[in-house]
């Protein structure tokens, strides 16, 4: 298969299997098997294909590391590695060996020998193929194992890595020392996307090519030195002479990593310049296509949408591109993306609002991004261990209980976690606990007893508290014999016989709450059933929509054209281009219906009340039509109820 256009080398072509349905169901149990394992095996800087791990973190860990360095002023440099032909050059022996020291059983790693030696190639000359013959490395394309195998094979350059800057061979940059404990990173991985930082002094850098050398030498995997580039960060003097001993190129800061910009400005509007390019690269290749308003509304909900999502799930959109983007979407649903001038008729609030409060559900970008920036803040509370987290508690610290970083303090530079972190107060009002060991519970602070605090519920016991601000584990009495526990709560005074019934209200309130395990207090999420953190629960809960009475089903849940609908949708909301409704966008004209000649043309008028539109409803629908329309009074969405 062609690697790119016109190829004149075999270096040009990527060899392809075609896996068989029954040999793709085998490799797939296996590929399911290994996941269980897999994150016990790889280290934590990787985090490609590992369950629990997402592709975002290792950009956030390399914007948050690059803004640190940036700003101690300490140069460094980046290297960006390209493993050249990833999965061909795999040496099966050194797969097999590694699979061997990993703790894979015999038949394991025999089922896996045969799962990549039995591979066979053709060449096709003249578009047909001559002969068959097999290869001695590398995976199949294709194969569910093989990004699974291509892990464990780059966990070699991982561990090769880690030891050189156990034994300060290398110096990683330092993303903080807050959490207890300096976090240095000297590396990350990708599948086969490698960045490594270190010092900008030669012996570093050499260290960086011995590595590599003995990575190739033992795994069949060469660095393309050639593609690789040397990036500085900060004033960097010698970089060519740094440059030469890997003999990369030299790059600069922004760069693209994972497709992400790496130490672009956090407010820096260049960094959407892509996003931007590519919504307009796919409104103009629908331009040529004679689409409805319902089409339009398809296309723009299911993907004119969700080209920013990857971006907004990690960057604070500022609001002039947001305020483009949803200009361009506002265009191209009304049609107005030539050069012909199209009204749009109804406000783009309340197009984004949800459709059974009369919108058409088109999310509001800025709420968008706030709900999906909204998993990280979660995934803080609940990843105690990820390498992501642990570098954001390194470098900001965090608060009492470790549920929230503490606030983030200075310029913004290159680092992603502060626009991220000013949706703490909001998130947090969606945010209940479930009590286990209770040490990291506040008693009157946090809603761990229903969808208030305590502090709320019963204010004057919170006053005449003897701590106000203790855990729950503190007030407990935890018995020997039985390992029950009971409530022991301390109070400045004895109370009054006229308190005694809020009293025994309160301790009545929270008997139900008592502990009966100790396991880790968890995160609730108040707004889903599961208690689990969902975008979209948190998206609608961001958005401000009035329930009206709308008859949002009859609308959308009719069998009929998706254009239909619109149109429905647009009369019952009143905005279609009725003589009132042109009159008030400064045309002038006159105000008859055209139709009966006789009365002022309104929604109500046109499609109910004139004579000729009560014949047609009359005739397609005379039962309906003699009680409604008999009185003379109507209201359109009784109308679209027939």
């Amino acid at each position: 298969m062609h690697k790119k256009r016109d190829a004149l080398n075999i270096r040009d072509y990527r060899p392809i299997s075609l896996v068989g349905s029954m040999y793709k169901l085998l490799s797939k149990v296996l590929a399911n098997r290994v996941r269980t394992v897999l994150a016990l095996l790889i280290s934590d800087s990787q985090n490609a294909f590992v369950g629990g791990r997402q592709t975002l973190d290792s950009v956030l860990i390399a914007n948050e590391c690059l803004d640190s360095r940036l700003k101690s002023s300490i140069p460094g440099i980046l290297c960006k590695l390209d493993i050249e032909k990833a999965y061909d050059h795999v040496n099966w022996d050194c797969l097999l060996y590694l699979l061997a020291r990993m703790g894979f059983g015999q038949r394991w790693c025999q089922w896996i020998k045969t799962c990549i030696s039995t591979v066979q190639f053709s060449v096709l000359v003249n578009g047909s193929p001559e002969g068959f013959f097999g290869n001695s490395r590398g995976l199949r394309q294709g194969d569910p194992l093989s990004p699974l195998l291509f892990l464990l094979v780059m966990e070699v350059l991982s561990k090769m890595f880690r030891k050189s800057e156990e034994a300060g061979l290398i110096r990683g940059f330092m993303a903080g020392v807050l959490g207890g404990s300096e976090v240095r990173i000297s590396h990350l991985l990708f599948a086969d996307d490698t960045i490594v930082f270190c010092d900008a002094v030669p012996e570093q850098v050499m260290q960086i090519r011995k590595v590599l050398s003995c990575f190739e030498a033992v795994t069949g995997l060469k660095v393309n030195l050639a593609k690789s580039e040397m990036v500085p960060v900060g004033v960097v003097d010698s970089m060519m002479t740094l440059a030469n001993i890997l003999y990369c190129r030299i790059g600069a800061l922004p760069m693209l990593y994972l497709g992400m910009p790496l130490g672009a400005p956090y407010k820096g509007l260049a960094v959407w310049n892509s996003v931007l390019e590519k919504v307009e690269r796919r409104l103009a290749s629908w331009q040529t296509l004679y689409l409805s308003k319902g089409g339009r509304l398809t296309l723009l909900k299911s993907t004119l949408s969700s080209l920013p999502t990857y971006f907004l799930s990690l960057f604070t959109i500022p609001v002039s591109v947001a305020q483009r983007i949803e200009k361009l979407q506002r265009n191209f649903l009304w049609g107005g993306m030539g050069d012909g001038v199209k009204y749009h008729l109804v406000r783009w609030d309340q197009v984004c609002s949800p459709m059974d409060c009369g919108g058409l559900g088109v999310k509001n970008l800025t709420l968008f991004n706030k709900a999906l920036l909204g998993k990280w803040l979660w995934r803080f509370g609940v990843e105690e261990t990820h390498l992501w987290r642990r570098v954001i508690v390194a470098k900001y610290g965090m608060e009492w209980g470790g549920w929230r970083s503490k606030p983030c303090r200075g310029t913004h530079g290159c680092g992603l976690w502060k626009g991220i972190s000013l949706g703490w107060e909001v998130f947090f009002e969606r945010i209940e606990f479930s009590v286990g060991k209770g040490d990291r519970i506040r008693f009157w602070f946090d809603k761990w007893c229903g969808t208030s605090p305590l502090k709320d519920l019963f204010p004057n016991l919170y006053l005449c508290s003897t701590d106000r601000d203790t855990s729950v584990v503190s007030v407990l009495s935890r018995s020997d014999l039985d390992a029950s526990c009971s409530w022991n709560i301390s109070f400045v005074r004895d109370f009054n016989d006229w308190e005694m019934p809020e009293v025994l209200s309160f301790f009545k309130f929270i008997q139900p709450f008592l502990p009966s395990r100790e396991t880790d207090d968890k995160l609730v999420w108040s707004l889903s059933k599961s208690g689990q953190f969902t975008v979209r629960s948190y998206y609608g809960a961001l958005q401000v929509s009035i329930r009206s009475k709308f008859p949002w089903k009859m609308i959308w849940g009719v069998k009929a054209p998706r254009r239909i609908s619109f149109f429905l949708w647009t009369a019952a909301r009143g905005k279609i281009l009725t003589c009132d409704n042109l009159m008030k966008r400064g045309h002038v004209l006159a105000a008859w219906c055209c139709m009966c000649k006789n009365g002022w043309e309104t929604v109500d008028h046109l499609l109910i009340h004139c004579e000729v539109a009560a014949a047609l409803w009359g005739f397609c629908f005379p039962t309906v039509w003699d009680s409604v329309g008999s009185s003379g009074q109507g209201d359109r969405f009784v109308i679209w109820l027939v």
